[in-house]
């Protein structure tokens, strides 16, 4: 057995009164003022310091920009937490404003981090026309885009931008102006693209055409050589001012097929032939020259290379316009074809000799091209110095790629010609630069694999040394 031990006396502790209350009564309130204190703490203070209730916003219009205060908060429907007080809703689509009002956000202050107070807000406003006229724009803009791009994968993800679109007009008064979707379904170059405009078009109960079914391998488009394939021989002509003289021929008038017959695949349709006659008009000899680009840059000396910066801040050209071309003076001649100048360039050069000769100057379409093309002997230039004493058109095939003023839609070429004729109205009203193509392939080129009915692309701004232009005239 444990021995008991004793434990020493403690004099017992005894809660003094204070403020001249028994302990039991003060400690209770103390009790309480902690109670209060720490209630106050985490259910009121959070919501007075930073004030601030959850608002959801909605609107008529499919996937409106919202902005608070001029602040970009989302796009509808969405939620997101807004500061008490008075404030400025603006409703955007593509930039443009739709609505504009004021609302008043309250200011809960009990729990709200716990059991959040709600707010909705909406706007009946529909897009109106300059929204439209924006939605149109980019559809197009991004139809040519994505156009380009053939496979998919993390990096190049295909957004849906038929669906998108047929949801922002589905319910505007605009649903049934369908000039612009009809246009950039000619774009379409994927599966993925063609089922995306396939579920638009089910968006918006629409019958339009889309050019094919389905791309495949099994299928064939186009038609070969017709009758009559190449022009009756060209005729020398000039193209003359008081200092300037381009060597030219005449071609006659001529009905062609421009292109061969093609599986149903991109890229391949792009060559598809179809028949096409082209009245008689005037093409240049030769690419233009060195010498005759200085001409232009002289008179002109915005498009000068000491000016290429600007160039490029407008998107008129990109870093290589001009590189390692001396065009030095007007007067020292160099038969060579000018290159590294972009598309935009080679516009602003046609425009410069219409005003100075009075004609009216322009890159050859496509087909003007072609009918030169085949009025040859379809030889193949293998170098950039051309003869000069030519009894043809020179060097369209081999040389330079030579630019065109035809734009490139990848389903040109299987579209009913009032779809196209649509198409390039449309394009034009709403100022969309697509790609333009671009003809005979260069000296590097594969003499195997380029011909009169290759196509080429480029974009707009893009210089290359291997692409030039020649030019046209009625």
């Amino acid at each position: 057995m444990f021995k008991k031990k004793e434990l020493p006396k403690v004099e017992p502790v005894k809660v003094k009164p204070r403020f001249g209350m028994e302990p039991g009564k003060w400690l209770t309130i103390l009790y309480a003022i902690i109670f209060v204190v720490i209630l106050f703490t985490v259910g009121f203070l959070p919501d007075i310091v930073h004030g601030k209730k959850r608002v959801t916003f909605t609107s008529s219009a499919y996937n409106a920009a919202v902005y608070v205060d001029d602040k970009y908060v989302g796009g509808t429907p969405f939620t997101n937490k807004i500061e008490s007080g008075k404030h400025t809703v603006v409703y955007k689509v593509n930039g443009v404003e739709i609505d504009r009002f004021e609302i008043k956000v309250g200011h809960p202050v009990f729990f709200n981090w716990l059991v959040n107070r709600k707010m909705a807000v909406t706007s009946n406003a529909n897009i109106n026309e300059e929204a439209f006229h924006q939605l149109n724009k980019e559809l197009l803009t991004d139809a040519n885009a994505y156009g380009a791009i053939l496979d998919y994968d993390s990096v190049h993800r295909y957004a849906n931008i038929f669906t998108t679109y047929a949801k922002s007009i589905s319910s505007s008064p605009f649903k049934s102006n369908l000039d612009a979707l009809q246009t950039a379904l000619l774009f379409v170059t994927t599966q993925e693209m063609y089922e995306d405009a396939k579920k638009a078009l089910e968006i918006l109960n629409a019958s339009l055409e889309i050019p094919y079914e389905s791309l495949s391998k099994d299928k064939t488009v186009g038609q070969n050589n017709i009758a009559n394939t190449a022009s009756a021989k060209p005729s020398k002509t000039q193209l003359k001012g008081s200092d300037v003289i381009i060597e030219g021929f005449n071609i006659k008038e001529n009905t062609f097929s421009n292109g061969i017959t093609t599986p149903q695949t991109y890229p391949e349709i792009k060559e598809a032939g179809k028949e096409v006659t082209v009245k008689d008009f005037n093409i240049s000899a030769y690419p233009i020259t060195e010498s005759e680009y200085a001409k232009f840059v002289q008179e002109n000396p915005t498009w000068s290379a000491d000016n290429k910066e600007n160039l490029i801040k407008e998107g008129l050209v990109d870093e290589y316009y001009l590189s390692s071309i001396n065009l030095g003076t007007s007067e020292t001649k160099s038969i060579k074809p000018i290159r590294n100048i972009s598309l935009n360039a080679a516009k602003e050069y046609c425009i410069w000799l219409s005003t100075k000769l009075g004609k009216n100057v322009y890159l050859p379409t496509e087909d003007q091209w072609l009918s030169a093309s085949l009025t040859t002997d379809g030889s193949f230039q293998k170098s950039l110095i051309m003869d000069e004493k030519a009894n043809q058109p020179e060097g369209m095939l081999g040389g330079i790629w030579e630019m065109t003023s035809t734009a490139f839609i990848p389903m040109a070429r299987i579209a009913s010609q009032s779809t196209l004729d649509l198409a390039t109205k449309t394009l034009q009203q709403y100022n969309v630069q697509v790609d333009a193509v671009i003809k005979g392939g260069s000296y590097i080129s594969n003499i195997s694999k380029v011909d009169s009915y290759s196509v080429g692309i480029t974009s707009a701004n893009l210089c290359s040394d291997y692409m030039g232009f020649r030019i046209a005239w009625d």
